[in-house]
């Protein structure tokens, strides 16, 4: 499959016959990506993990004809929309055609999500599930962040996830690495796709002089392609 970065953290996957979208954000139309028209044949899968406007963007909506929508259940739609879609809340499974998928609990809002892809490949996006240290906040908030984030990535132990997409935020500062950290040591993945990193590049080279750092996808720029 065809692994491309759009934006923030927003990923578009194509496989043999879908295309799957997470939390695509145009960031008012500046990062508008997609073109339907490079894939006429193929149905689209698009996955919000919360509300948040830089994870849901409406300009999504325009393709209610051809897709399927899995959405964290607080996300707002137009009271009009006809759109196919699929609520979730975290700690579900279901199976949505050929997806199998899997929910966790974000520590922001929403969810994260554990796709299995056609029986192969399994896609982990973190959403807003991150290790939201603060440097500054209380240490009874940040202990509480760091015992949610473990225990959700926790679940995944022993698991075999092909690509992950997880925050690595430099405005957590010196911390910002720590969710990524976790991810690799507890959990792992055969890529690891940073996100949510606001346009700094360099963490993903960053990333790279780690001991996973042959795992992570270097990312220079916005519709970067990696073939998984």
């Amino acid at each position: 499959m065809n692994m491309t970065y759009l934006h923030h953290s927003g990923f578009q996957i194509e496989t043999k016959h879908s295309v799957l979208l997470f939390d695509y954000y145009t960031q008012n139309g500046m990062f508008d990506r997609v073109n339907e028209g490079d894939f006429p044949h193929k149905k689209f899968y698009i996955f919000v993990t919360h509300g948040h406007g830089d994870h849901y963007d409406p300009a999504i909506l325009r393709w209610a004809d051809r897709a399927h929508y899995i959405l964290s259940d607080d996300v707002e739609l137009p009271k009009d929309f006809k759109g196919e879609v699929t609520w979730v809340k975290p700690h579900q499974k279901l199976t949505v055609d050929d997806l199998e998928i899997e929910t966790l609990a974000s520590n922001d809002q929403g969810v994260a999500f554990v796709v299995k892809v056609a029986g192969k490949r399994t896609v982990f996006h973190a959403g807003d599930l991150n290790w939201w240290h603060w440097n500054g906040e209380s240490e009874e908030f940040n202990n509480d962040i760091a015992d949610s984030y473990r225990r959700e990535i926790d679940l995944l132990k022993g698991r075999e996830i092909d690509v992950a997409c997880v925050p690595a935020d430099p405005r957590l500062q010196d911390k910002y690495d720590w969710a990524v950290d976790y991810f690799m040591e507890t959990v792992g993945a055969k890529v690891l796709l940073p996100m949510h990193f606001w346009k700094h590049f360099d963490i993903c080279e960053k990333l790279r002089q780690k001991p996973y750092g042959a795992h992570v996808a270097l990312i220079r720029r916005e519709g970067d392609t990696f073939i998984i």
